[in-house]
This record gives C-alpha cells, sequence and structure tokens, in this order.
C-alpha cells in the first residue's frame, strides 16, 4: 500500500568531535546530529513539525547518546589534566619547602614523569622554579606555583575521594624526602587540598599519617 502523508524524522550533523564512547570503552569520534520532525506528502517534505532534541552519535559503534556526555572528560583530556595538576602541585611544594632541597627535587621530578613526562629533567624544574610566581591564595612566606587553582581544579573532577587523598599523599612525600615539613609546606598542602576538594581536616590527617610512615621508615 502506498504511504500518502505522514511524518518522519531527518537528522543533520551540527558538529564533529572526539568523545569517551561508554560502549567502545575509549575515545572515538562522534557528530553532533540535531533531529527536526517534517510532515510529508508522497515522501516529499511539507512543513516542520518541530524539533526532537539533539544526540551525540559515535562514528564507530552507532551508539547514541546525550549531549551531556561531552561533560565527561576524554582519555586523552585526563592525561593532560594529570600532568598539569602534578607539576603545579611539585612546584608549589618545592617553592615553598626551598627549590635547594635535593631530595624534594628529586622526588618531584618522578613524581612529574610518571604522570606523563618522562623527558622532564632538573634543568627544566630549574627554569619553572626560577619563573615569577602567583598566588592565588595567600601562603605565609612562600607563594603558589603559576596556574595552581585551575590545574588542580581541572584534575580533581575526573577523582574519587580516595584517589584524591591517595594524590596528596604523594605530594605530602616531596615535602617529607628532605626531611620535615614547614609551615609553608603545610599551608601548601592545604591549599592543594581545597582546591582537590578535601577539607583541611582531611589534609592534616594526610599530613599526620605521611609523617609516621616516613619516621617508621
Amino acid at each position: 500500500m502506498l504511504l500518502v502523508g505522514g511524518s518522519r524524522v531527518c537528522y543533520r550533523t551540527i558538529g564533529r568531535g572526539v568523545f569517551h564512547c561508554e560502549r567502545c570503552g575509549g575515545d572515538r569520534p562522534y557528530r553532533h546530529k540535531s533531529g527536526r520532525r517534517w510532515a510529508h506528502l508522497l515522501g516529499i517534505p511539507i512543513f516542520s513539525l518541530g524539533g526532537t532534541g539533539e544526540h551525540l552519535c559515535c562514528t564507530v559503534c552507532g551508539t547514541c547518546y546525550r549531549v551531556e556526555l561531552l561533560a565527561v572528560p576524554t582519555t586523552a583530556q585526563m592525561q593532560v589534566a594529570m600532568l598539569a595538576g602534578t607539576t603545579a602541585a611539585v612546584h608549589a611544594m618545592l617553592r615553598a619547602g626551598g627549590p635547594s632541597r635535593a631530595a624534594a627535587r628529586q622526588r618531584g621530578i618522578e613524581a612529574i614523569r610518571g604522570a606523563g613526562s618522562p623527558d622532564y629533567d632538573d634543568a627544566r624544574l630549574e627554569v619553572a622554579l626560577a619563573s615569577p610566581a602567583e598566588r592565588p591564595d595567600p601562603i605565609p612566606g612562600q607563594g603558589a606555583c603559576v596556574g595552581l587553582r585551575p590545574a588542580l581544579e581541572a584534575f580533581a573532577i575526573q577523582l574519587e575521594t580516595h584517589s584524591k587523598q591517595w594524590f596528596l599523599a604523594k605530594v605530602v612525600q616531596i615535602g617529607l624526602a628532605s626531611g620535615s615539613l614547614s609551615v609553608a609546606e603545610r599551608e601548601v598542602i592545604c591549599t592543594i587540598a581545597r582546591y582537590l576538594g578535601l577539607t583541611r581536616a582531611q589534609a592534616c590527617a594526610i599530613i599526620s599519617l605521611s609523617e609516621e610512615a616516613a619516621q617508621a621508615g
């Protein structure tokens, strides 16, 4: 039977990009599509009946998702955020404790290398620490490194509470590598904790546990 009239939804691509496809389990290209329902006669669109919304379509598996999925960072974005957050935290700790402490510097370099910059060395660290520091928050005696707050907040989005605590403990260990923590270092740790979404009490607890572990070792 010939269908004379009716309606159908037509989609058009309004954007493209890369997102984290949950079905594929990794970063995949997507098409951002917008739908509109049309009344048709003999297969010819006559007039629009209104929009039907937008969605994302994975070009690999074809799965469609709500546009809100774009808020989930891709693997590449997470790697960039991890390196930026780690680098900012290391620089802040070394500025607070004094950049001349060799053991702390080496621990900081190792942390940055592990976060995704295997060629990071002491020369690059020296250049970074020699640059003027900005102070996003007042810290007794020292300034925090450039870009500390945005780098840590962007990194914190992808971390659960346990992961945030683990990261902060690694930052504390940088300061402890060269001895006891100074007042300035403790304030930097609490500032980092706040940007990660942790409380000051949580930061103090992590400091205490890290100090006990360092003394036992």
